[in-house]
């Protein structure tokens, strides 16, 4: 029987070989690859990787002159400014709380969205209560109580 230690050694041994392994058929499957690509002549774009080389990843151009020139030299070359907007000179959070509160009352009022849940049919039903349940979420009291006095839940299918 093998111990602890040499169980370890033989994962060890068997992970190194597997790494091996993979990386003996990652060599074989882009040698494959590299072949068809020369046999049929395809191109990036016939593999979909033209969304990879066209710089759809990664930064966009421009951010670097926009980075070097800093964030003042950014603001003359007329970029919009980014996050909260600065307070209004003179304003104090109280006029402008009522002012929004007044906005409010104002606006029309929208309906409210209606609800996207699909209503679901019942599948069990308590014939001397008439109480319904769906068969989703927590059993309802009435089933739990007559399950434990030893009825079958088909007992109550509709």
């Amino acid at each position: 029987m093998s111990n602890y230690i040499q169980i370890q050694a033989q994962i060890e041994q068997l992970q190194k070989e597997a790494e091996a392994a993979r990386k003996r058929e990652i060599a074989e499957t882009i040698a494959n690859i590299k072949k068809a690509i020369q046999v049929f002549g395809l191109t990036a774009e016939d593999l979909g990787l033209d969304t990879l080389i066209k710089g759809k990843r990664g930064r966009k151009p421009g951010k670097a002159a926009a980075k070097k020139a800093g964030a003042k030299g950014a603001k003359k070359a007329g970029a919009k400014r980014r996050g909260r907007p600065p307070k209004a000179a003179g304003k104090t959070a109280a006029k402008a709380g009522r002012k929004l509160a007044k906005a409010k009352t104002t606006a029309k009022k929208s309906k409210a969205p209606k609800d996207k849940r699909s209503v679901v049919a019942p599948k069990y039903r308590d014939s001397a209560t008439g109480a319904t349940w769906t068969g989703r979420g927590k059993q309802p009291k009435w089933l739990a109580a007559a399950l434990a006095s030893g009825k079958k839940i088909d007992d109550f299918k509709i």
